[in-house]
């Protein structure tokens, strides 16, 4: 596909505004092969390269309305994929903590493995922790967890303040804690 002039990017986000999938086809095609070796660059894994493309061009849909606003598309485009992949880092980063930390309290004694649980039970547990708070929180809590989604993408598809966002998802997180003993894993 041929790369596209400023002036071309800028009347594509004007019509993807007003919701042509057209449009968006001809910025993904434009930008796909880009945007590729621009996050597997950063990220050198091929699954988590398509992972961050899809989320990518996801955001911008879901942000089409204020496309308009956008003044040098392609920096906004490789700033959102600058941030997913930060964000994917960050959060196999803290897998990797985890799975680092479990490990060394099996190893440790600290952790009886027949009493672990498997993801479902966990995910069972939360969703039990959850009930107990207002179907807001709950709702914010996935789309955060769960979706990956970001403060800002919450509080505006919630239509609330980004600070309202942060402070229920702390809330929530004090909740699950308080709420949630998984047998044979001390508390941290």
């Amino acid at each position: 596909m041929k790369h596209l002039t400023p002036y071309e990017e800028k009347l594509l986000l004007g019509e993807i505004s007003g919701g042509s999938e057209k449009a968006f086809r001809v910025l993904y095609d434009a930008y796909f092969g880009r945007l590729s070796a621009y996050i597997f660059k950063l990220c050198k894994s091929p699954v988590m390269t398509e992972e961050i493309i899809q989320e990518v061009f996801l955001k911008i849909w879901l942000n089409r309305t204020t496309l308009v606003e956008v003044e040098i598309p392609e920096a906004y485009i490789l700033s959102i994929a600058r941030n997913k992949v930060i964000d994917h880092l960050r959060r196999l980063a803290k897998e990797t903590k985890l799975t680092a930390y479990l490990s060394e309290q099996l190893q440790s004694g600290a952790i009886d493995p027949g009493h672990l649980m498997d993801a479902k039970d966990i995910e069972a547990l939360i969703d039990t922790a959850l009930k107990g708070l207002s179907s807001q929180k709950g709702k914010i809590f996935r789309m955060s967890k769960q979706e990956g989604l970001d403060h800002d993408e919450i509080s505006r598809i919630m239509q609330l303040s980004k600070s309202t966002v942060k402070n229920h998802l702390s809330e929530t997180l004090r909740h699950i804690r308080r709420h949630i003993t998984i047998p044979g894993v001390k508390k941290i």
